[in-house]
């Protein structure tokens, strides 16, 4: 059985390279049909949750978007992203990967496709519902103080921060 790497970077050995806007079409038909999908993600993003190459994840249908989801979504240019939910802000959701420390504001819901229900480091599932998720998941949201949050309140204080180091 081949295993299908569906990413926008290299290949990893022994695995075979599918572009996600190739392989999308088929993503959305298993999830509109009420089912999983499962593929091994690329990049560095949400290390240390998932490493590339070796940890793949489960796509189920969004029946709803919590604070610390993982969500597969589209942006605007046409790219793949999964990253976690950091805040829900009216109709609009912050993002970021755990790896990272640049938050996306302004995710529409519509750009939302699946979200991650599951994950295996190799071929050992690893659930979604205990308790060591649920506090690594805390950690992750609780790294972005409310200021970071607010796109208004962050744009504001990087200004100042620039003036002051403009002296």
């Amino acid at each position: 059985m081949k295993h299908i790497s569906a990413c926008s970077k290299k290949p990893v050995p022994s695995r075979e390279y599918v572009d996600l806007s190739e392989l999308y079409p088929l993503i959305a038909e298993v999830i509109e049909k009420g089912g999983n999908f499962r593929f091994y993600p690329r990049g560095e993003s949400m290390e240390p949750l998932l490493h590339a190459g070796r940890d793949s994840i489960v796509l189920s249908a969004v029946d709803s978007i919590e604070e610390g989801d993982v969500l597969f979504y589209r942006r605007e240019n046409g790219a793949f992203v999964l990253h976690r939910l950091i805040e829900k802000r009216g109709n609009t959701y912050t993002m970021c990967g755990d790896h990272q420390f640049g938050l996306e504001f302004g995710v529409k819901r519509e750009q939302i496709l699946a979200k991650m229900t599951g994950y295996y480091t190799e071929e050992e599932y690893h659930s979604l519902d205990t308790e060591e998720y649920k506090e690594y998941t805390k950690e992750r949201i609780g790294r972005f103080p409310f200021y970071r949050r607010n796109p208004k309140i962050y744009a504001f204080l990087k200004k100042v921060k620039k003036l002051i180091k403009r002296g």
